[in-house]
Parts: structure tokens; C-alpha cells; sequence
């Protein structure tokens, strides 16, 4: 069994036909989703589709991009939804993205530190989204020791790969990996300990190898990139499925393994 940790089942390319996107994913040993809720809005959506389907939990959070877009009384509404829904299992993504910039950084900043405190409070995990602002998203995250995390499409330098697993940090890592020009996120694939490493398409985007020519990833892909990395690790197939699922399990709680 494979779980697909970090997709967007909400958006479109996906939400048109979740049945069938599913089950492609059953066929192809992908037995849980994990469906990420990125703004207010979309949180109705990834709720509703969690719901719907037994196989299918969801996080919700504030996309950085989306920081600029959260309403001045955002937190409350969202931690009550992280605490009373059934099939929530964690908060995100959050984090900074200094890439796109599509919020200021100090918004960016304060939004993903108002996720943290709730997720002390509620003793959830958390889903993060950092691109081009490893240091100051670690400088964040050593305030809060006590929370569980992944870092969601992992695609550092092997150096930031180090700093982030010092700090107990399990690593998701997406169809990227297996891109001909992705020789950094290779490297650190292969530096992430057994125990931490997680699998994601982060669909509807990144279709990996031999599918990269797919318009609109989906979760049954994430069999690919699974294949991809137990070659690159020199494990089998079978021994990386078990230990991802495993280590999402650990993450993210024993409700994965059981229906809704």
C-alpha cells in the first residue's frame, strides 16, 4: 500500500471526477490520499471531499501565497474546523515562499506563526511549504520543538535537506525527484533516513517520469515516484511502500489506517 501525502484533489484537473481519479489510485496500490486545503474557500471544498470518501483525509491551513488573502479573523474559524473535523488530520500548508513572493514576507511570516501556535494547541502536525526561504523557515521552526512536521515537496539543496533532518524533520518528496535536471533533490532524497521519508505528488502538478507529459498529475502517480526512489536508495519497491506508509502513519496518526 502506497499513501499519497500531500495532494489537491479541491482544484481543478481533479475535483471534475473524484471517483474515478481514486479509483486509478486504488489500481495502482494507492489505498489513502491526503486532499490539502490552501485558503479559507478551499477548506469547504477539501472538507466536503474528505467526507465523501473513506480512503480521502485532508489538512488545512494558509498557503503562503494565499497569506495576503486571509481575512483579519481567519485563525479562529480555522482552528475550531482543525479541532471539531473528524477527518482532519493535520495544519497546512504553511510556511514562506520567497520565490513567488505573492504575499509580503512579514505577512507571510506572521500567518505562518499564528498556524504554529494552533498547532501547539491542538497538537497537530504540521504540513510546510518552504521554497527559497529554508534559513528563515528553520530560524521559525526551532521556537516550536515540541511539533511534528514535514516539509512538503522537498526541493532544497542536500545542505538544507541536513539542517531541516537535525531539526527531526520528515521529508516529502514529489515527482521532481526523477526529472532529469533535479540532481540536488536527488541527492537529498537520498540522504533522508528510512524512518522519514514521505511520497506526494502534490497533484494536480509535478507528474513525474515516464508521465511528465501529463497535463494534470493525480494521486495514482505517486506509485512512479515511489518506483524512482527505491531505485535511487537501492531498496525494493515493496520495502519503500511499507516504510512510507509507515512514517505517514507515524506522522499523521493511527485514523489513516482505519475507514472513516
Amino acid at each position: 500500500m502506497l499513501i499519497d501525502s500531500h495532494c489537491h484533489l479541491s482544484y481543478p484537473g481533479l475535483i471534475e471526477n473524484i471517483p474515478a481519479v481514486l479509483q486509478r489510485a486504488k489500481a495502482a496500490g494507492v489505498d489513502k490520499v491526503i486532499t490539502i486545503g490552501t485558503d479559507i474557500p478551499d477548506h469547504d471544498k477539501a472538507i466536503v471531499i474528505a467526507r465523501a470518501h473513506e480512503n480521502v483525509f485532508c489538512a488545512l491551513g494558509i498557503h503562503p501565497h494565499h497569506a495576503a488573502d486571509a481575512d483579519e479573523g481567519y485563525a479562529g474559524p480555522l482552528e475550531n474546523r482543525l479541532r471539531n473535523e473528524s477527518k482532519v488530520v493535520a495544519i497546512g500548508e504553511c510556511g514562506l515562499d520567497y520565490h513567488y513572493d505573492h504575499s509580503p514576507r512579514d505577512l507571510q511570516r506572521q500567518v505562518f506563526l499564528n498556524q504554529l501556535d494552533i498547532a501547539g494547541r491542538l497538537a497537530l502536525p504540521v504540513v510546510l511549504h518552504i521554497r527559497e526561504a529554508h534559513a528563515d523557515g528553520q530560524a521559525i521552526m526551532r521556537d516550536f520543538p515540541k511539533l511534528k512536521f514535514v516539509v512538503h515537496c522537498f526541493t532544497g539543496t542536500p545542505a538544507e535537506c541536513e539542517a531541516w533532518l537535525a531539526m527531526g524533520a520528515y521529508i516529502g518528496i514529489t515527482g521532481i525527484v526523477t526529472y532529469k535536471n533535479a540532481a540536488h533533490v536527488q541527492a537529498s532524497a537520498k540522504l533522508v533516513p528510512a524512518g522519514r521519508l514521505l511520497v506526494e505528488t502534490d497533484a494536480p502538478y509535478l507528474s513525474p517520469e515516464p508521465m511528465r507529459k501529463m497535463k494534470t498529475n493525480e494521486p495514482a502517480n505517486v506509485a512512479h515516484t515511489a518506483r524512482y526512489l527505491a531505485a535511487l536508495r537501492g531498496a525494493t519497491f515493496d520495502e519503500l511502500a511499507k516504510q512510507t506508509t509507515d512514517n505517514v502513519v507515524r506522522l499523521f496518526g493511527g485514523r489513516l489506517l482505519r475507514s472513516a
